[in-house]
């Protein structure tokens, strides 16, 4: 497979793991979070039960075989209360703690009767019907009411209920027993007298605010009953609510446990992304890393893949085999082993070439050294006493022809140069250099050439840290040439100076001397080969082509050359070279 299908396979199936393990994540969430309210619901006993409630709770097979959830029993056991479960045929199929004065079999009209009355013997009823397993069953939910059985307990104890103050010691005790108080009422709703006294009724009661407790009994921290006594007067008994879990409580419960759970969850996700992020960085980022080692390599002449401290390619184990992290990547690292030795064949030839190149021209420059060498010899000749010329004469000619030789040499050797800059046969090896130091030096030693000396060469510059990369042999011969040339065609005395300067992108070095400068024909033909001003009566000496050597070498060096010269003023060379990015 082609690395497109490799990379293509396996981003779907990290994309696909990712979001099956983000809805594995909010699938539990949302199973927690529903436990959770649940469990929270039973705080209110069976009072917000409904059918719906019930089929989650009980499962029946077709074997009768019934299983109740613990959440259920729990919700009963909160209420002291309990659970049956009656077919289509009024017949007992389950029960949970049932009474044993709890009939098992119903009447159609008595089970009738009963929920009707919401009341089973002295239990207080509530029923539902659910579909469980395909078949209808009614459930029927009991529990004993301690403020019912304390109303009870006084109508058949006491001689007048309405008369609290009257109660019996055995009355008192059997309602603080139960943790009960009673309260009598009339018809307005005003407190007349009460019993152990646990709420404060100042502001009176109606029978609307008990109705209200019959629809929602979990809002209220007491359970109630009443008995209307007479047309004037009714009967409250109060007792702690089992069952008390108020809505804003519950409501608050659940809020704080869904930012719970949502803090859980961008934490496991946040976890998961650093893990993948992590994995990622080590599944991809160091076969990119070391791809990116091996074209630096490349790009300096090395051609080898990286190495381990070992000696060892690190994409390969002991075995030579490609590791794990770096077989996706096997189509790549293949194509930069052919780069490498097209490469390495590449420099082979090119230093092959080279050397050939070298070689002729040290053969041409041979031959052309010959006549010279004659010429040369010839001037001895001519200074020998053997030929019929006078001292001074021979002299004479055989100093020129002596100079002309040297001249032609010099000539050789320029036009070698520029064949080679011309033909981008020029070898050049730039390292990073401090040029402060280097141009220091360079100026010190200028200064110590003979024919500098009577002229004040300096060197100004912004920053000790400036660096640039040059050959330093050739970044030689562009200062060497520009110097020679303010030296040559300036009298003594004149001031040169050397300025290097930096901007972010450009490394700007200036020469400048307040001779005698030139006119704007000798400007324009500055650096053309060959050229040489006509107006000097200097010595011609010179091959006429430093300036034009000096502007290929610039260019080498990734830089440009401007001249700007006023006669009688002086000159100022300016380079521009631009930094690497």
């Amino acid at each position: 497979m082609k690395l497109r299908g490799k990379l293509v396979l396996h981003f779907t199936s990290q994309i696909f793991l990712i979001l099956l393990l983000v809805g594995a994540i909010l699938f539990l969430s949302f199973i927690f979070f529903g436990l959770q309210l649940s469990e929270s619901e039973t705080d209110a006993g069976l009072a917000k039960a409904t059918s719906d409630t019930f089929e989650t709770w009980i499962t029946v097979d077709d074997d009768n075989n019934w299983e109740i959830d613990d959440l259920l029993k729990y919700a009963v056991d909160k209420q002291g209360g309990w659970l049956q479960i009656l077919n289509g045929k009024e017949e007992t199929v389950y029960s949970y703690h049932l009474p044993p004065e709890i009939q098992k079999k119903y009447h159609r009209e008595d089970l009738v009767s009963a929920i009707s009355a919401k009341k089973i013997k002295k239990y207080q009823v509530n029923f539902w019907s659910a579909n469980l397993n395909d078949k209808d069953y009614v459930i029927l939910f009991g529990w004993e009411s301690k403020s019912d059985t304390i109303l009870s307990y006084l109508e058949k104890e006491e001689k007048d209920p309405a008369s609290l103050s009257s109660y019996k010691k055995s009355t008192l005790d059997f309602i603080k027993k139960n943790n009960g108080s009673v309260y009598l009422f009339n018809e307005k709703g005003t407190l007349l007298q009460s019993v152990y006294e646990d709420i404060d009724y100042s502001e009176g009661i109606n029978e609307l605010e008990l109705l209200k407790y019959t629809s929602k009994p979990w809002n209220y921290e007491h359970e109630f009953s009443y008995r209307r006594l007479s047309a004037t007067e009714w009967l409250i008994a109060a007792t702690p609510n089992p069952i008390y879990n108020p809505d804003h409580e519950f409501n608050r419960s659940m809020v704080s446990l869904a930012i719970k759970i949502i803090v859980l969850m961008i934490g496991i996700l946040l976890f998961l992304i650093t893990i993948m992020t992590l994995w990622y960085s080590f599944r991809f980022g160091m076969p990119i890393i070391h791809t990116i080692k091996w074209i630096v390599n490349l790009s300096k002449g090395r051609f080898e893949e990286p190495k381990n401290r070992k000696g060892l390619p690190r994409s390969r184990n002991k075995k030579g085999k490609r590791k794990q992290p770096y077989r996706l990547f096997t189509e790549i690292f293949e194509s930069m082993e052919q780069l490498m030795e097209t490469l390495k064949k590449d420099e082979q030839n090119r230093k092959k070439i080279q050397t050939t190149r070298e070689e002729w021209i040290a053969g041409l420059s041979h031959d052309l050294k010959t006549p010279l060498s004659t010429i040369y010899g010839y001037s001895m000749m001519l200074e020998s006493p053997n030929y019929e010329w006078s001292k001074e004469e021979i002299c004479e000619i055989g100093q020129a022809m002596k100079e002309k030789s040297d001249y032609m040499s010099q000539l050789i050797e320029d036009l070698n140069l520029t064949y080679r800059l011309k033909n981008d046969a020029l070898p050049i090896k730039r390292e990073t250099v401090r040029l402060v130091p280097f141009l220091k030096s360079f100026v010190e030693e200028f200064r110590r050439y003979p024919f500098s000396e009577g002229y004040h060469v300096s060197f100004e510059y912004q920053s000790e840290d400036t660096a640039f990369s040059i050959d330093r042999g050739w970044f030689r011969r562009i200062l060497e040439n520009l110097l020679a040339n303010a030296v040559k065609h300036n009298k003594k005395g004149t001031d040169i100076k050397i300025i290097l300067e930096e901007t972010k992108q450009t490394i700007i070095l200036k020469i400048e001397d307040n001779g005698k400068g030139m006119d704007a024909e000798t400007v324009s033909n500055l650096f053309n080969r060959y050229y040489r001003g006509t107006h000097t009566k200097d010595s011609t000496e010179g091959s006429g082509l430093g300036l034009a050597i000096s502007l290929e070498l610039v260019h080498l060096h990734d830089g440009c050359i401007e001249v700007d010269s006023r006669t009688g003023i002086g000159t100022e060379i300016t380079m521009e070279f631009k930094k690497k990015q």
